[in-house]
């Protein structure tokens, strides 16, 4: 955790010294509004998790909508500088002092369905950003696979031996836990039994805040005089997002870096300074960090009296270890 924590600060702090450099060609104004939209697209998008808690506990008077925006920005906050996702503990444990008599593995399956959409959007983009050129693919026979598109693509038969592996010890698992552990799991997949409200509180809402987060890059690429238009805009987004559905090489900030410097010549038909483009990489990415990770100790701090990310993971951690079920 401390290794990580460092690397997040020298990010941060690399893209610090890039923004005093060009301090004077930001806008601050439209950084403060980009990183407020940002914000608001996740308040948005929270309201389709909290649509899902409610299918799978409708007896759940106590849970408020506020009480899960605040679950899921405190996790999202932490998962900025803790590994392995620790901030998801901490949304789960928000939540579930606000449900008397939840089960944690129903709350975990909730994930389940708060990600599809995102999947499926994020999976879009990856397609879009394919069938542009913008994603690197080895080109020689040469090249040793990597974890990354072209493994999918150039040993189609291991990846599905693979998924077939996967989903045999995902079932034998499931019978090892037993018929409870799976009710509770389905009950938390309950809102997938109803599509229209699964659409109308999940995925309505979920879109809502896609086009938030579309605004939010616009108005952070203009802060940073990039050109800004729909095509530049969604590049930006798939460039950002796309790599989180697969382990794509754009993950990488240098092949993302080299993603949006191609993408914006290919996309605007001018050239776009990489100069630029790489501080506005670093440097929103480091804003919305700690804007986050403020946020993030605000909530935990009320919630669970401390200011330490590490000891916030570490008590909803212990709390739900100490009310899992044990194995039958």
């Amino acid at each position: 955790m401390i290794n990580r924590l460092h690397d997040v600060l020298r990010t941060a702090g690399h893209a610090i010294g890039l923004l005093l450099d060009s301090a004077a060609s930001v806008s601050v104004p439209l950084l403060l509004l980009g990183a407020a939209l940002y914000v608001f697209s996740q308040c948005v998008r929270t309201l389709g998790w909290y649509t899902i808690l409610r299918a799978a506990y409708p007896d759940a008077d106590e849970l408020t909508r506020r009480d899960v925006v605040k679950a899921y920005l405190a996790g999202s906050g932490l998962n900025a500088v803790i590994p392995a996702r620790g901030g998801d503990a901490v949304k789960l444990a928000i939540v579930h002092r606000h449900i008397p008599g939840s089960r944690w593995s129903t709350l975990i399956a909730t994930f389940v369905p708060e990600t599809i959409f995102e999947t499926a959007f994020g999976t879009a983009l990856v397609v879009w950003g394919l069938a542009m050129g913008f994603l690197p693919i080895p080109a020689t026979s040469g090249e040793l696979p990597a974890l990354d598109v072209s493994l999918v693509l150039g040993h189609p038969v291991l990846s599905v031996l693979v998924l077939v592996a996967l989903a045999v010890v995902g079932r034998r698992l499931l019978r090892y836990k037993g018929r409870v552990t799976v009710g509770r799991v389905k009950q938390g997949l309950a809102i997938l039994g109803s599509p229209r409200l699964f659409f109308s509180g999940v995925v309505s809402w979920q879109a809502l805040a896609r086009a938030i987060r579309l605004g939010s890059l616009a108005a952070f690429m203009a802060a940073f005089s990039l050109p800004v238009t729909l095509s530049t805009v969604v590049l930006v987004m798939a460039a950002q997002g796309g790599g989180r559905i697969i382990p794509l090489a754009p993950a990488s900030t240098g092949l993302r870096l080299a993603m949006l410097s191609y993408g914006f010549v290919e996309v605007t038909h001018q050239a776009v300074d990489i100069a630029a483009i790489t501080t506005f990489t670093f440097g929103v990415g480091a804003f919305l960090m700690l804007t986050g990770l403020v946020i993030a100790l605000t909530i935990i701090a009320r919630e669970f009296g401390t200011l330490s990310p590490r000891r916030a993971v570490a008590a909803a951690r212990e709390r739900v270890a100490a009310h899992s079920p044990a194995p039958t």
